[in-house]
């Protein structure tokens, strides 16, 4: 094994499904999917990795819902808590902590953050007028007011923001509003209110962006300077309601922090609950304050904002607690031993919207295909191999099942399966079912060697559909070659070179099983099978069933199927559709 002595720490932060509703494919293909690959190849790379989330437990969708099934908040966020889990758990999505909002932890370190900004003067009260909804009889969030754009007739911009120009909006602003959650038009009443001043923390947020987004998705980045351009104002961020994190000023106990405000900060008490439960309280700071520690957020584009404005501000006004002794002394946070800064986001890899009939993929309107639909029909493999395969990265892409027949019919049967198949058949038939006597072909060696740096290369830069294309242009070498050295002639005529060209086969065949490890672990699970794999280490399998990695191996490298090594019966691992 390859001990890694010099191990990254990578913290990913992953968007929190809002626990009232089924996961839908566009999540699928927007995060919950790409985080998991770029975990997977993390462990492996021998890397220190730190991969949260958790479900979003509190806002007014999930309160209303729960009100028209007869039951709490709290047990319809614990219900769809599990059906979360039993999702992720069909697709092999592996975290080293999976949590929720609801917890006793994260509400004091919500709290820890409200006071700290409100000291340093980024907190203050102000009276607003909000919309009410006066069927529903709730104040509305600003995404759950919907109306027309002032700037470019959209209409159906939300209360925060346009999804149409992107503009930044008051509520206020709408033309013609109506409620998301009746549809009735919501009058506008006065309420107090906490707001985070974000004008305070522009120009630190501009230097930071301009400094440190080189590495972003352009569109990201540039859509992050777009709000900067518009000049940010302050947000309110309590909300008049009774479920969530409670506001901790004494006189403000109808109100909660705003969900999106709280939402984000679990990145970290989710991180700070993951040390508490391994036994080491301060251990959630090796990611959050070693100064080359990686911070990654995988999310979908409608909450970009959220993660390269909002986050980083708060972040940026709370790291002031480290410079002022009253406050390091005053608000410690759980575990915390080292005074130094938390570390801002390193990298934020939004994916665009995923179609579907033209339209964006929603719960609230019911215009989804769900993740169980994708995985009941065409199983874990697939549903994972398509979505970072086809992965709107860049631009929003319409999805229908037609595409998904047949990346799977032409790529991940024709172009990979079947060259295990015809490789492993013809092996196990001819040379006594052991890989035979051989020596390496220069140019596969070289193949192999370039493909592995080269995906390893793409997954780091977070080019996923880009790394998986890698893998697919092996699988197109290894047919090529396959059909070129035409064994089936060679059988008969010439046995040692018949045996050189499966000797090589063998070593494409096992390539692509390491390097497909983060895309389609299932199948690669089943081929460690036919190729009589045992005991090889990969982290992956660690987490799983221990629940933490302690080694640093490095497995990301090829190691040679050695001749003479026995195999199993061939089996097709992925099916043609018909």
């Amino acid at each position: 094994m390859n001990e890694n002595k010099s191990p990254e720490k990578i913290f990913i932060g992953v968007s929190w499904p809002y626990a009232y509703s089924k996961l839908h494919i566009g999540h699928l293909a927007g995060q919950y999917i790409a985080c998991d690959v770029f975990a997977r190849y993390h462990r492996l790379k021998g890397n220190d990795v730190l991969m949260v989330s958790g479900s979003d437990s509190h806002g007014t969708p999930i309160v209303y819902k729960a009100e028209k099934e007869g039951i709490s908040p709290e047990q319809l966020v614990e219900k769809s808590h599990k059906e979360i889990l039993d999702i992720y758990k069909k697709l092999g999505f592996l975290y080293e902590n999976y949590t929720s909002t609801m917890t006793k932890n994260h509400e004091e370190v919500v709290q820890n953050i409200f006071l700290v900004l409100k000291d340093r003067g980024y907190i203050y009260e102000d009276t607003s007028k909000q919309y009410f909804d006066p069927k529903v009889k709730r104040f509305l969030p600003d995404r759950y007011v919907r109306g027309t754009c002032p700037k470019c007739g959209n209409e159906n911009a939300r209360g925060d923001e346009c999804p149409e120009c992107g503009a930044f909006l008051d509520v206020e602003d709408l033309i013609n509003p109506r409620s998301t959650l009746s549809d009735a038009t919501p009058e506008l009443k006065p309420t107090k209110h906490f707001y985070l001043d974000l004008k305070k923390l522009e120009a630190e947020l501009k230097d930071w962006i301009n400094e440190s987004s080189y590495n972003w998705r352009k569109w990201v980045r540039e859509y992050s300077k777009g709000w900067i351009r518009e000049g940010l104002k302050p947000r309110a961020i309590t909300r008049d309601m009774e479920f969530g994190v409670p506001v901790p000023i004494e006189g403000w106990e109808d109100k909660v922090i705003y969900v999106w405000v709280e939402a984000v900060i679990g990145y970290l008490s989710a991180a700070i609950e993951w040390a508490g439960n391994i036994g080491d309280p301060s251990r959630w700071e090796e990611f959050w304050k070693d100064r080359n520690s990686k911070h990654y957020y995988f999310i979908a584009g409608g909450n970009t904002q959220f993660h390269t404005i909002i986050w980083p501000a708060e972040l940026m006004g709370y790291n002031e607690k480290y410079e002022d002794d009253n406050l390091w002394e005053k608000f410690k946070l759980p575990g915390e031993s080292k005074r130094e800064k938390l570390q801002l986001p390193y990298d934020v890899p939004s994916n665009k919207m995923l179609l579907y009939k033209g339209k964006k993929m929603s719960k609230g309107e019911n215009h989804m295909i769900t993740a169980d639909e994708a995985f009941d029909k065409y199983g874990p493999d697939l549903t994972r191999f398509f979505f970072i395969r086809f992965a709107p990265e860049t631009r929003d892409k319409e999805f229908n099942w037609n595409d998904l027949i047949a990346t799977n019919n032409n790529e991940l049967v024709a172009n990979i399966g079947n060259f295990i198949n015809r490789t492993l058949t013809f092996t196990y038939t001819n040379f006594d079912k052991r890989v035979p006597d051989g020596k390496w072909d220069p140019k596969v060696k070289e193949e192999i060697e370039n493909t592995f740096k080269e995906v390893g290369e793409y997954i780091e830069e977070v080019k996923l559909a880009k790394s998986l294309e890698r893998v697919l242009e092996l699988g197109g070498f290894a047919n090529k070659y396959f059909n070129d050295q035409a064994p089936w002639i060679d059988i008969k005529e010439n046995k040692e070179k018949a045996k050189d060209t499966l000797f090589n086969s063998i070593q494409l065949v096992n390539a692509l099983r390491l390097l497909l490890r983060p895309y389609t672990p299932f199948g690669c699970k089943k081929l460690n099978e036919l190729l009589n794999i045992k005991n090889e280490y990969d982290a992956n399998d660690v987490l799983q069933e221990k629940g933490l990695v302690e080694k640093n191996i490095n497995t990301w490298v090829y190691e040679e199927i050695e001749s003479g090594k026995d195999l199993e019966k061939p089996e097709i691992l992925w099916k043609k559709i018909e």
